[in-house]
C-alpha cells in the first residue's frame, strides 16, 4: 500500500507545529513535505522587542534546516504558485507540481500596502522582520514630534500588537528623557481597542493609553498617507513626524485563485476540525475565517496562539485517520495574548473565544510576572520546536 502524502503550505507557527507533530506521530509511515518560500522561521511576538533594540536578529530567527536535522521533515524552499483542488496538487515556482492526499494550508496573511495610497512610501510597521529592523533605525533616530500609531484595515494579525507598540514607544522615549517632546496619536477603524476581547477589557486598554497621554481616535478608516499627514474617509486628518501603521492584510493569491475564500476574503473552515469544504484540505491560522458564535466580533481574531492550537488538532486527527488508532479531537477556541507596556511589565489576556453566549476572557493587569512569562514563552518556542 502506498504511503499517504501530506503537503503543508507555510512554515510559520501553524505549519511548523502541524509538520512536527505529524512526523512525531506517523514517523516514516507518511510522506510529509513542508513548503515554505523562506529558509528561516522568524518569531513575530518578539518583533516589538526587536523594534527597540532589545533583541538581535539571531535571537528571534531560526534556520528551517534545523527541522530537517531534528525532525527529519522534508522541507522545500519554494514559492506556492497555485493549488489544484480537483487534481489534488500544488504547483511551486521551482520544483513544479506536487501531488497530495491531504493538504494543510498555513500560508498566513499577505500584506497589501498598495491598497492605501502613500503607505509604501511613508509608513513603517513591524509585521515582518525586515520592516521591524527598518523601523528600529527610525525609532533610534527620532528626537521629538508627533508619532502617529494606527491600523489601516481590519482584520489583522495579533490585534494587541499596535497598542503594544504605542505603549512601548511611550516608555522608550520616557527612558530617553524626551517624552515631553513627543505627542502620540492613535487611530483605528475599530470602535474600541482590541474589540475581540469585549468592551470591558477594551476599556482597560483604553485607560492604559490615556494614562500615558496617548490620544485615541476610533472609527477612522485610513484613506491616504502623505509625507507628514494621514487622512481618513471621514475627511479628518492627523499630522505626524513618525508613522507606524498596521498594513492591510489579504489572503495569499494562490488561495484566492483556487476558490478557497469566501466573501470575508479568507478561507472558511469547520470551526472544530479546521477542514475546508473540500475533504482532506485544511486551513489553519491567519488564512482561516472562523465565525464566533456570539462574540464581540463576528470572526475570530488572527493570532499565532490560535494557529498553534489548531495545528495540534489537525495533526492529531490526520494521524488518527491515517494510522486508524487514537481519538479524534475538536478545537476549543482557547487562546491567550500578552500586552507589553514597558517598565519590564506586561498585561495578559486569556480565555475561550468560542463560548456560546460571549467570549469568556480574563484580563490580568500589567505586572513583571507576565513579562517574565512572555520571555519564557519566547525561549520555549525557539528551543522546543528547533
Amino acid at each position: 500500500m502506498s504511503k499517504n502524502s501530506i503537503l503543508v503550505l507555510g512554515g510559520g507557527v501553524g505549519g511548523i507545529v502541524v509538520s512536527s507533530l505529524l512526523k512525531d506521530k506517523l514517523k516514516d509511515d507518511v510522506t510529509l513535505r513542508l513548503i515554505e518560500r523562506k529558509n528561516t522561521f522568524d518569531f513575530p511576538p518578539s518583533y516589538p522587542w526587536l523594534m527597540l533594540g532589545l533583541r538581535r536578529t539571531n535571537q528571534v530567527q531560526r534556520d528551517l534546516n534545523l527541522l530537517k536535522k531534528k525532525k527529519r521533515i522534508d522541507i522545500l524552499n519554494d514559492e506556492v504558485i497555485s493549488i489544484d483542488l480537483d487534481g489534488k496538487s500544488v504547483l511551486t515556482k521551482s520544483e513544479g507540481k506536487r501531488q497530495f492526499d491531504h493538504l494543510v494550508i498555513a500560508l498566513g496573511a499577505d500584506y497589501s500596502p498598495g491598497t492605501v495610497p502613500g503607505f509604501l512610501e511613508h509608513a513603517h510597521h513591524i509585521y515582518d522582520l525586515e520592516s521591524a529592523l527598518k523601523f528600529k533605525e527610525v525609532v533610534e533616530d527620532f528626537q521629538g514630534g508627533t508619532i502617529a500609531v494606527g491600523i489601516a484595515r481590519t482584520p489583522f494579525k495579533c490585534p494587541a500588537a499596535p497598542y503594544e507598540v504605542a505603549l512601548l514607544l511611550d516608555n522608550h522615549y520616557r527612558n530617553k528623557g524626551i517624552r515631553e517632546k513627543v505627542r502620540f496619536e492613535f487611530f483605528t477603524p475599530e470602535s474600541i481597542p482590541v474589540p475581540a476581547v469585549g468592551p470591558e477589557i477594551g476599556n482597560k486598554v483604553l485607560e492604559l493609553l490615556k494614562s500615558r497621554g496617548i490620544n485615541y481616535h476610533p472609527k477612522l478608516k485610513l484613506n491616504e498617507v502623505k509625507s507628514n499627514e494621514v487622512s481618513f474617509e471621514s475627511g479628518e486628518t492627523i499630522p505626524y513626524d513618525m508613522l507606524f501603521c498596521v498594513p492591510p492584510h489579504v489572503a495569499p493569491k494562490p488561495v484566492v485563485e483556487a476558490g478557497l475564500t469566501d466573501e470575508t476574503g479568507w478561507v472558511p473552515v469547520n470551526t472544530k476540525t479546521l477542514e475546508t469544504k473540500y475533504k482532506g484540505i485544511y486551513a489553519i491560522g491567519d488564512v482561516a475565517s472562523i465565525k464566533t458564535p456570539n462574540g464581540y466580533t463576528p470572526f475570530l481574531p488572527k493570532a499565532g496562539v490560535f494557529a498553534h492550537g489548531q495545528a495540534e488538532v489537525v495533526a492529531n486527527n490526520l494521524a488518527v485517520e491515517i494510522a486508524r488508532k487514537g481519538k479524534m479531537k475538536e478545537w476549543d477556541g482557547h487562546g491567550a495574548c500578552f500586552l507589553e507596556v514597558g517598565k519590564g511589565q506586561s498585561a495578559f489576556m486569556k480565555g475561550d473565544f468560542l463560548a456560546e453566549s460571549k467570549p469568556k476572557i480574563e484580563f490580568h493587569t500589567p505586572g513583571r510576572v507576565w513579562h517574565a512569562e512572555k520571555v519564557a514563552f519566547e525561549k520555549y518556542w525557539m528551543h522546543h520546536w528547533f
